[in-house]
């Protein structure tokens, strides 16, 4: 009797078998390719069109990874280097620039228009030179967040809120007040 595989084993050309896995979650899987790239296999298609969606749309962002080839369940794309922030702030405090780079993710989102101005500390990645990056976009033009509440959270959770804030207070007024605002409203 022949034995038949109950998934697909090839995406894209890469047989993932022969692959490193280098990450999983609740969409997928992530394998490790050649020359700075990963493989990333959805569970199921829906999730996949849903973040080529979003990285096709921002693929002049220096935030996102850049998309080389994909199909209906994977998506090849470079691979981000660095630690999570949410790693990054369990042995560092966080400083004026990380503070800064935050803020502008957040305009980011909104000159991609965006509907949900959000991302968890564990999908936003601290390069080398403090730049950030973020991987697992989700539900970007799909839910409505007016403002970073996840991101936020996880910087209290960390003890470095109320310093984040007083780093971004003169350069992003606006978010500083409004978000202070927010959280002080969601404490209630």
């Amino acid at each position: 009797m022949k034995k038949y595989r109950r998934y697909r084993a090839e995406f894209l050309g890469y047989d993932i078998d022969k692959l490193k896995l280098i990450g999983m979650g609740h969409e997928g899987k992530v394998y490790l390719l050649a020359n700075d790239r990963v493989l990333k296999v959805f569970y199921k298609e829906d999730s996949c069109k849903k973040q080529i969606e979003i990285l096709i749309k921002a693929q002049n962002s220096r935030f996102f990874p850049t998309v080389y080839a994909f199909d209906n369940r994977s998506i090849i794309m470079s691979f981000v280097y660095g630690s999570t922030l949410s790693y990054y702030l369990r042995q560092n405090n966080i400083n004026k620039h990380i503070s800064l780079e935050l803020c502008k993710l957040i305009d980011e989102f909104k000159r991609l228009q965006f509907t949900r101005l959000d991302m968890r500390l564990g999908h936003i990645f601290l390069q080398p030179d403090e730049s950030i990056k973020v991987i697992d976009p989700r539900d970007s033009f799909k839910k409505k967040v007016p403002y970073p509440t996840s991101m936020l959270r996880g910087l209290q959770k960390s003890g470095e809120l109320m310093e984040f804030f007083r780093y971004i207070q003169n350069d992003y007024p606006h978010y500083y007040k409004y978000w202070m605002k927010m959280m002080a409203k969601a404490k209630c």
